[in-house]
Parts: structure tokens; sequence; C-alpha cells
């Protein structure tokens, strides 16, 4: 669980500009600017942006090296400057701001690895009596009420607080060509429910020990890599072996948990990139974050899971940070841009957890306004009482409230099982960040089956719109449990109110909107009566329907027993089991005879919905 990230990071009084400062490239001063605060810094090293890739930097005392492979990019200007560990940073940083061609100076600045809290974990799972028929055979899925929520696993829970996920694998369950970087504590990259499934640079593991087979200026980086150490070898964590069975657990290998996008047990996984960054109980620099960032561009990543931040009093708005901003900006920058995947998506998304300190805010690097931001849902639809909301968020997912009991945290692989490599419970926005991670990268996997094309941009904003209204359930109080006093404090939940972002993702809708398929969404066992105004526009009652498509199949899955009917522009539909199922609703546009041959009339259109049939919905429908 991820409770709060703290950077140590004082004013950075003599920041006055940002490596994406046009005005940077031509910086012709005496002395350079000098970026954040010795406090706390990485002891014996400076980062160094020159003005150009050409000018050599020579520091007496020092060594000098390239921060990150040479591609021809911006980012081979970076220089890393190791010196003496007792010698002054302020005074190095100063001479080193003087000398020609330098572009700026900056400390790396020191962030705490996420907090965890250890839940006590629940009996095994062998087998369960819900009555929701699933896909897989893993034991632990039914108590993923994260993925599909029928309300069945606790008086708190609440039917259709999920990722709607059952709906989605219908339509696919992951692709091995998607890669997604979990930057975090180290994957255990041998567990038994996510090796199948991790990243393999295969040139390293069939290589030699200690050389750099594939040329990619890393060593023996099999999969991922350990920014740490500045190695290959990643270590296991069980934080950032929770984030990554979230987002792509083998599914359907009898074992443990469900990933949301861990394919169907025959190798089409989504592959898991580690990138570690936290190790052991030690936090790290922000020279090792630009790195980890950048490895993952170059190597193959189209999403970045980021289940860390800076703390809450780091900045309080992205003009603060652009001021303020560094490598890891230019790094995440750099992400966007040249991360990707090949004929699906140009450019990198990144994703960030909002942060768990309950402030009325996001954390940076994740509310910087370009950046995914994910705050975290209970499962009875209300905000996890450790969120951070309001500016800065964008969007939110089920990330676990223990105040409902163990059960109702968040399910997902972890280190800390008897066995050495099970699963285990946790709560936090840490855990909220890879349902979206894992929702993304579903809907890359559908899009290549597809063959759709996007840009980044466009995919993000389809991306942020596949959610529900959350704003309904901001009435009322709501009670939490404070582990320091052992008590249940009561508050008002109604401030979080239009301040969760667009609303909690589903990966169904996620894959329609991708399909350009509009959802019709119904209640089990009641007669619904849906306008098309929206599909057929304002004119619908006038115009003249001549019926609606469905299969026999569909009427069957979704017991149907009445086939549906148009009147006035307003379909009748009566289901009566949950589901999903495509129809098709007929019109002629422009009479009410299509014409042809010897007739004059209108022309025939028709539209194409999936109806999705669920146990209850909100009052007012209870989505976006």
């Amino acid at each position: 669980m991820m409770k709060r990230i703290v950077c140590a990071m004082l004013a950075m009084a003599t920041a006055i500009g940002c490596v994406n400062d046009p005005a940077m490239e031509h910086y012709d001063a005496p002395h350079a600017t000098i970026l954040g605060s010795s406090a706390d810094a990485a002891r014996g090293v400076l980062m160094v942006r020159m003005m150009d890739d050409d000018t050599a930097l020579e520091v007496e005392g020092a060594t000098v090296s390239r921060m990150f492979p040479a591609n021809g990019s911006d980012m081979d200007r970076w220089r890393l400057v190791h010196f003496a560990e007792d010698a002054s940073l302020d005074a190095m940083a100063e001479r080193i701001a003087k000398m020609e061609g330098v572009a700026m100076v900056e400390y790396s600045c020191f962030v705490e690895r996420p907090k965890t809290q250890s839940l006590p974990m629940p009996a095994p799972h062998t087998a369960t009596t819900r009555a929701v028929e699933y896909p897989f055979n893993d034991p632990e899925l039914p108590w993923q009420w994260h993925y599909h929520n029928d309300g069945s696993l606790s008086e708190d829970a609440k039917a259709g607080a999920d990722i709607n996920l059952l709906n989605a694998w219908k339509y696919t369950c992951g692709d091995n060509r998607v890669v997604v970087a979990v930057i975090d504590g180290g994957i255990m990259a041998e567990h038994r429910d996510l090796a199948d499934n991790m990243w393999v640079n295969e040139a390293e593991k069939n290589g030699l020990t200690g050389v750099d087979d594939d040329g990619n200026g890393y060593v023996d980086d099999i999969h991922g890599w350990n920014c740490v150490r500045g190695n290959g070898n990643v270590t296991a964590d069980a934080h950032g072996t929770h984030v990554a069975g979230t987002i792509s657990a083998v599914n359907n290998n009898g074992f443990a948990v469900c990933g949301i996008a861990g394919g169907t047990g025959n190798g089409d996984g989504v592959r898991l990139m580690s990138i570690q960054i936290f190790e052991n109980e030690e936090g790290c620099y922000s020279h090792q974050i630009a790195e980890g960032i950048r490895y993952a561009a170059d190597n193959g990543a189209a999403i970045a899971n980021n289940s860390w931040g800076y703390s809450p009093t780091a900045y309080y708005s992205d003009g603060d940070y652009e001021r303020e901003c560094g490598v890891v900006q230019e790094a995440i920058n750099y992400f966007k841009k040249n991360a990707g995947l090949e004929g699906v998506m140009d450019g990198g998304l990144m994703i960030w957890a909002a942060g768990n300190d309950s402030v009325d805010y996001a954390n940076y690097p994740g509310g910087y306004n370009s950046n995914v931001c994910v705050a975290s849902m209970a499962p009875n639809y209300t905000p996890a009482f450790y969120t951070n909301y309001g500016p800065g968020t964008n969007i939110c997912a089920p990330g676990g409230d223990s105040t409902y009991g163990v059960i109702m945290a968040i399910s997902s692989t972890s280190v800390e099982y008897a066995s050495g490599d099970g699963y285990e419970y946790m709560h936090g926005t840490s855990m909220a960040t890879p349902h979206v991670s894992g929702c993304a990268a579903l809907g890359l996997s559908y899009a290549l089956k597809q063959g759709y094309h996007f840009s980044v941009d466009e995919f993000r904003n389809i991306l942020l719109t596949s959610v529900h209204d959350i704003n309904q359930y901001m009435t009322g109080t709501r009670y939490y449990y404070d582990y320091k006093t052992g008590t249940y404090p009561t508050y008002s939940i109604d401030k979080y109110k239009y301040k969760m972002g667009t609303g909690y993702i589903d990966a169904h809708l996620l894959l329609m909107q991708l399909d350009n398929t509009p959802c019709l969404y119904v209640e089990t066992n009641v007669e619904e009566s849906l306008p098309l105004d929206a599909y057929f526009g304002d004119g619908a009652k006038e115009i003249c329907f001549k019926g609606v498509e469905i299969s026999n199949e569909v009427k069957s899955n979704l017991g149907i027993t009445t086939t549906p009917t148009v009147e006035k522009g307003v379909l009748t539909i009566c289901c009566t089991k949950a589901g999903i199922g495509r129809i098709k609703v007929k019109a002629v546009a422009g009479d009410t005879l299509v014409g042809g041959n010897m007739t004059i009339g209108g022309m025939a259109m028709e539209r194409e919905f999936e109806v999705v049939a669920r146990g209850s919905v909100a009052d007012n429908g209870g989505w976006l």
C-alpha cells in the first residue's frame, strides 16, 4: 500500500528556468541555472545539462559521464558528475555553473519509497458460492471485487463499483506485444503468477553475462533495470510486485489472482517491464528515476505505471512545478514523445497515483496537466478514506479500503505470502493506478486486434471518458478506520463532489469507445425505455424505425424473451440475465419507405449498440 512518498526538496530558490524553456537552448549568461537544493540531495553527484552535445565537460577532481546512452535526442546533453561525497555540493554546483557551455546544474533530489501496510491475510481461497460464472480458474478471482463487484462480499460493498472487467474480457484479455513499465520497487520476476508475463530481453537472456549483448547501453537487463544499483539485477519488492499483478498477473493458470490484461493462460498476456527505483527500505534520487523513465521509453514500453509521487507540499501549481522541473520532467516528456506501440499508438502514456494524504489536490508529478492522475474509489462508490482528490486528479478507480474489512482491499500478487510468491491485500492510490494502466493496456490489446491507430492524445482522451458518474454518491457521511487511534471517525463526503476526475473507469466501455459503439445500460428484470435522441438526433421521435435486429444467441445470453421494439425514438427492452450483447436498430432517413427501383423514398440506416445488463444501476443510469 502506498501511504505517502516524501520528496525532501526545499524551495528551489535559484530555479529560474525549466529544461523545456526554449530560451534555455540559447542561454549565454556567465552563470547557468542551478535547480533544487543541496539539502538531502545525493552526495557526490550533480546533474548537468549542456547547451549542446558537442561541448565537452571537464571538471577537475570529478568523473563526468553521460546520463543516458546517446541517441540523437536532446537528452544527450545531460551529464552526470561524480566527485568525493564529502565535498561541498553547493560549491561544486557554483563552480560547474560558471563553466562554458553549461545550461543547467541540478541537485539529485531524494524521494522516499512508497510506504506499505501489511494487512492481515484471510484464509487462502479455494472455492466460492458466488453466482456469476467466471472465465478463469484462478482461485482468488471471485474475491477480486474490483474486477466484478456484485455486492455479496460485504454489506458495505455495492454492486457495480468495479471496472466491469468480465464483460471486457469477452473481447480481449491482453496481447503480449503490449509492454507496460512498472516504475516502482522491483517485480518478483520468478513469481508463479507473473513469470510468463514478464518482459524479456532475449538478447541479454541468451547472451553472455557481463556483456551488453543488444547494444542498448545496459548490461544483463533481462527483465528491466535496477536504477538503484545501476545493474540488471531486479530484486523482488512487495509493492512493485503487487502493482504488477493488477496489470498483468497470468490468467487461467489455477494459481492466486488474475491480472486485468493477463491473457488467457496461453502466453498472450501484456508484458511487464520492471523499472526498479526503490529497493528494500531505500528511496531513490532524481537521476535514477530519470534513467528508468528513459530506459522504458527506449526499450519498448507503451505505458508507464507510476505508483509514487512527491510530497503534497512539494508543489502547489503547475507553474511551480514547471519553474522547478529538471531531468525527471524532461524524461517524462521524452517518454510521452518517444515511447508507444508501433502501428497502434504514437507516443507513450504515463499514469500516476494522486497520493494518499487526504488533501484536496493531487501530488506531483501526477497532478501536472499532461499526466493521467488516479484517485481511489472504495467498494461502495465513495472515495477511499486516504485518497487525494481535487485539482490535478483526472480519473478514479478501485483502490481498496480496509475500513470495510481486509477483503475489501485489493488482492494481487506479492512476495509476502507464506510460499514466497503468493498474493496479498493492499490499499492505496498505488493500487488504483494499475487498474487504469491495466485498462489502458487492455485497450491497446484490443486496438491491435481491430487494427486501430491513435495518437497518444487521442487514446488518452478515450481513456478519460470511458467512465461512469461517481458524483451522485458524494452525499452524506461515511466513516474510516484510524489506525493510529483505533477509532472510526465520521466525516462528510460532500467535499469530494466533482473532485474525483471524470468518473470511475470501465474497461468494457473503453473497448466499446475504441470501436465507436455506444453502450446502452439496463437493469435486469426491468422493462427499460431508452430514448435514442443522442444517437439518431433530436428528431428521433419522428423517424420511421423498422425494428431491432437481435440474434437468438444474444437473446439467450441476456434472457430476452420479447424482441425489443422502437417507437417514437424510444427503445423498449427487458433483460433477465446480466451480460452483454450487440443489437442493431434499423430506420429510414427521410421517409417511411426505402427508395429504389420504381420507388422514390428515404435511405436505409442502422446503428449498432452494445446492451449491457447488470444487476442494478443508479437512478440516473449511473453512467456519464
